[in-house]
């Protein structure tokens, strides 16, 4: 007995030693002037390869019972501080109407009708461009309006600029639908979610693509088990994408070697059917 009790002391002195050893991060002190406290720790992001063993260990730990370590929410605090810091600087060049660069961005959706780009989420606001049906686009990101995306319309001079989400939808050039408004494809009852671009190596299971960089991922949720919401979570992000009014949706990635994917559908706050786990690897 007195072994046993042992046995378990030193098993919680370890356990204990070892948390706190993944958990800590040395940093240098900074001072938040908007916030009256005092001077505290910045977070950085250590990147998965850079971790060491008992940090990946740990972290792995958390995920199987769906939480983050917490090296894992200051990547995510990170990565989001980085993304609103694009969305500032997107927002002043509305604001400004400054010029994008076209060549850098992906032109994955295209203009389901004619319409137009405003420089506020409002159709009473200032026009920056009309679009064409079939016009190619650059989707960007959801503004904070419903309904309203920031998007670059193609062109000679690109600017970004606000439309509402009735008038883009998928587009043919990327190769990843049929049409600028695909058909949906028949689902079968016991499936929530149904992947059509890119394709498949290994159904549900694998996805081979021929290059590293942007790629786009198309797919339809099942209308009929009243789905309205679905996540995507890549790379330790949380994406929300956008349903179309055919159950359509479609996210923009970026890959180098490989990503875990995993797509996640609700009906409100309650997941409906399984999560659709699977990889996507460069060959």
């Amino acid at each position: 007995m007195k072994k046993k009790i042992s046995s378990l002391f030193f098993s919680l002195i370890l356990f204990s030693s070892i948390f706190y050893f993944i958990t800590s991060v040395t940093v240098t002190a900074h001072e938040d002037k908007k916030i009256n406290h005092r001077k505290h720790k910045p977070i950085f992001c250590v990147l998965e390869e850079d971790r060491t063993g008992p940090q990946k260990w740990w972290c792995k730990t958390q995920m199987r019972v769906h939480r983050l370590c917490k090296i894992e929410e200051h990547c995510a605090i990170v990565k989001i501080a980085e993304l609103q810091k694009i969305i500032d600087e997107l927002e002043a060049k509305i604001i400004k109407q400054d010029p994008v660069e076209c060549n850098s961005l992906n032109f994955g959706h295209v203009g389901l009708k004619n319409g137009n780009v405003y420089q506020s989420t409002s159709d009473t606001s200032k026009v920056i461009k009309k679009i064409k049906k079939g016009q190619k686009i650059s989707y960007i990101g959801i503004s904070d309006k419903k309904g309203w995306l920031i998007v670059v319309p193609k062109d000679k001079i690109c600017t970004v600029g606000y439309i509402h989400e009735d008038y883009i939808g998928l587009s043919t050039a990327s190769g990843s639908s049929t049409s600028a408004n695909p058909d949906t494809p028949i689902i079968k009852k016991d499936t929530n979610i149904e992947i059509v671009h890119p394709k498949w190596k290994i159904k549900n299971k694998l996805i081979v693509l021929d290059q590293s960089g942007f790629f786009e991922i198309d797919g339809f949720v099942n209308k009929e088990l009243g789905i309205n919401k679905v996540i995507i979570n890549y790379d330790g992000n949380d994406e929300e994408m956008i349903l179309g009014s055919d159950g359509s949706f479609n996210a923009s990635l970026q890959i180098e070697n490989t990503l875990d994917v995993r797509i996640t559908s609700y009906k409100g706050k309650k997941q409906i059917g399984k999560v659709l786990t699977f990889k996507i690897e460069v060959e």
